[in-house]
């Protein structure tokens, strides 16, 4: 029901891969994002409606979609997410400790986050959909 997927990008890999679909194998260059994927809050309303932000948190580690790789091609957007302080700092979505998956050393995660829709008029017009050619 929400129109975008968000993650947090761990890592950029740029290799070099052979791909054998025929009778010669082929060279190419692939570029990935190592990403931790969040998802939105359910039964959260948010939107001009309802005067409140999109809120999203870290996939649990259990699932296996929790991390993954993405072609950078399909990314539309950096977002800003404003660390939703009510929810406090926590461990439910990964164990307590470092992780390659936490930047800077951090042993825990904030537990959810605000999608900062305000960062420019584009931006805006994507989640309210108020702008020329966006549909209602």
């Amino acid at each position: 029901n929400h129109p975008y997927w968000y993650a947090r990008v761990l890592g950029i890999y740029h290799m070099d891969t052979w791909l054998n679909e025929g009778a010669q194998p082929v060279k190419e260059h692939l570029e990935v994002l190592w990403v931790r994927w969040l998802a939105p809050i359910q039964n959260h309303k948010s939107g001009v409606n309802h005067a409140c932000l999109p809120k999203v948190a870290f996939v649990e580690e259990s699932d296996v979609d929790a991390f993954g790789f993405l072609d950078p091609g399909q990314v539309i957007r950096g977002a800003h997410l404003i660390p939703a302080f009510n929810s406090r700092r926590g461990v439910s979505s990964l164990r307590h400790g470092r992780s390659l998956a936490r930047p800077g050393g951090e042993l825990d995660d904030w537990e959810a986050y605000y999608v900062g829709i305000f960062v420019d008029r584009d931006m805006f017009i994507r989640y309210t959909h108020f702008g020329v050619g966006h549909p209602a």
